[in-house]
């Protein structure tokens, strides 16, 4: 499998990056063609080539190997369940990919949250795991189930107790919320991701409260109020083809007004509401530039920016693990290896759905379709052979990839343009602060 990759950046300039190794740098035609002809007949001299003693002694001709799977070995392994507990909210975003709200009704129930739990417990408890994650997500606000929500919360932890397991409770949620529920949450939340899409203006016309425009006032003192709680807590920024010419500037006005640990920020794609409300980005070179913008608004303010498909911290092999490690569990109790698969109305759900509830706390699960998903690795994606960041966003997510209206087998992500122009921009960024001439990753973490 390729390993080195030389990418063209203004005239006579190349990038010339080696991701397992996690060495980049600069080079000229020249050197890209030695480079070119060292890989090709390793045993050739190069000892006229300065760069290439400095090359030799990290091994950088060395084949390294692919990044572990350990997954590959143990198979699904749960430690994590993800419940979906409605799909009613109290926005109105202009974007957003379940249509919140307008379905009718669907309310997870206690028994099918005990349930899942209890099937994730079990599996977390016989491979001896030290943690486990109880998880709030969907296609809805999960604390419009409020009931349930806290019953999943303490009952996870008296489990955890029982059985001296450590549990973090996370979840994603737009921050529209009573003083009631905001302090119930800092109080036994661990992690969580709030939706806010940055000025007031943008927040409003993206994700407006049902019957009012203002959903900015009330989320913005949830804001304020977890950074007075020192929660950790990151935002979760979705940009419009409307509001993407604004983004550094949004970017800019929560860091000056709050204090997350990191902001990501996603484009809006033609799904769901932003199908219909032509919300989805045209222009991604605009979002890219926007980014880059951004990037280093935050990175002064020493605030972590980030987007999904450029992570050169990792090395992955799956970009996600909702197949390998996450129990996600819709309202109805059907078992789904995608966070966007929000029930059974999603056009792929029968796709990503592995899985249902039978009823007395049993789940069936459609093995050989799970492994499908489970096998979805970064080898296994043909047309990201040739592609210098596959290592990092590793084929992108499955569910942007899906070819034909029914699902009929994978194609390019219409992000690889973004994926492939922000992990360059990064990589220079990482030259840069190394000093101009060569970066050598020594952090390299696999996934």
């Amino acid at each position: 499998m390729r390993q080195i990759f030389s990418i063209p950046l203004a005239k006579n300039k190349y990038l010339i990056y080696a991701p397992l190794k996690g060495i980049a740098f600069l080079g000229n035609p020249a050197l890209v063609n030695a480079i070119v002809e060292a890989c090709q007949n390793p045993a050739a001299p190069r000892e006229t080539i300065d760069k290439f003693k400095l090359l030799d002694q990290f091994h950088f001709f060395q084949p390294e190997p692919v990044p572990a799977d350990d997954y590959q070995d143990r198979g699904v392994q749960y430690d994590a369940v993800v419940l979906f507990l409605t799909n009613q909210c109290n926005l109105r975003c202009s974007y957003c990919y379940a249509f919140s709200g307008e379905y009718p009704p669907k309310t997870m129930s206690w028994e099918i949250a005990k349930a899942a739990i209890d099937f994730v417990m079990r599996g977390v408890v016989k491979h001896r795991l030290p943690d486990m994650t109880l998880g709030f997500h969907g296609g809805g606000e999960p604390t419009l189930n409020w009931k349930v929500l806290t019953q999943a919360v303490d009952y996870a932890r008296a489990r955890a107790e029982e059985n001296h397991i450590r549990l973090h409770v996370s979840g994603a949620f737009n921050g529209y919320w009573s003083k009631k529920v905001l302090d119930y949450i800092i109080r036994n939340f661990t992690d969580l991701s709030l939706s806010f899409d940055g000025l007031p203006a943008v927040q409003n016309a993206q994700r407006s409260a049902i019957g009012k425009t203002d959903s900015f006032t009330r989320v913005a003192a949830t804001l304020q109020a977890l950074d007075e709680a020192r929660s950790s807590y990151g935002i979760r920024m979705t940009v419009t083809n409307d509001a993407v010419s604004r983004m550094a500037e949004s970017i800019a006005y929560i860091c000056d007004h709050f204090h997350p640990r990191k902001i990501q920020v996603e484009p809006a794609f033609e799904e769901g509401r932003a199908r219909e409300n032509h919300s989805a980005i045209q222009n991604l070179k605009i979002f890219v530039d926007q980014f880059i913008s951004g990037y280093k608004i935050a990175g002064q303010r020493q605030i972590e920016l980030f987007y999904s498909g450029a992570r050169l911290e990792v090395l992955n092999t799956r970009f996600c693990l909702a197949a390998c490690r996450a129990f996600v569990v819709t309202p109805e109790g059907d078992v789904t290896t995608c966070f966007e698969t929000y029930g059974r109305e999603h056009p792929l759900s029968q796709q990503f759905f592995v899985g249902t509830y039978q009823g007395k706390g049993d789940f069936l699960i459609d093995e050989e379709k799970l492994r499908r998903h489970f096998d979805r690795t970064i080898q296994r994606i043909s047309y990201c052979e040739q592609c210098f960041c596959k290592w990092h966003c590793a084929g992108d997510c499955a569910i942007k990839t899906v070819a034909g209206k029914n699902g009929e087998g994978f194609r390019p992500s219409a992000r690889c343009l973004a994926n492939q122009e922000l992990s360059k921009f990064l990589i220079l960024e990482k030259i840069q602060a190394s000093g101009g001439l060569l970066w050598i990753n020594q952090n390299k973490v696999e996934i």
